[in-house]
């Protein structure tokens, strides 16, 4: 990768880089996008690039997922809470200032 080119996306990102950094860079970006070349002329199962492989049959993949479904009534554990909790204050729980 040409110098110019790191030059101008290390300004694009607002990184500031010495000279030094600058070549290392363009030289490891040659090698990464080598590489990615290399990645994109395997082929897939199908043989044409750019094709997605099928699963096979025998991995049975099925949704993990649940329905967002409540199982308890509203309010349910609010006095709890509120009785255990070190510091509340009109029915909130008061916590220290984070901003």
């Amino acid at each position: 990768m040409q110098l110019e080119v790191v030059k101008k996306l290390a300004n694009l990102a607002r990184i500031d880089m010495e000279e030094v950094e600058i070549g290392e860079i363009a030289k490891d970006f040659d090698t990464i996008l080598a590489y990615i070349g290399q990645v994109e002329e395997a082929a897939t199962e199908g043989g044409v690039r750019g094709e997605v492989s099928k699963v096979p049959e025998s991995y049975h993949l099925f949704n993990i997922m649940r329905e967002d479904i409540v199982t308890n009534k509203s309010g349910e554990y609010t006095d709890k809470i509120m009785d255990i909790a070190p510091n509340t204050e009109n029915g909130y729980l008061k916590v220290k200032q984070i901003l």
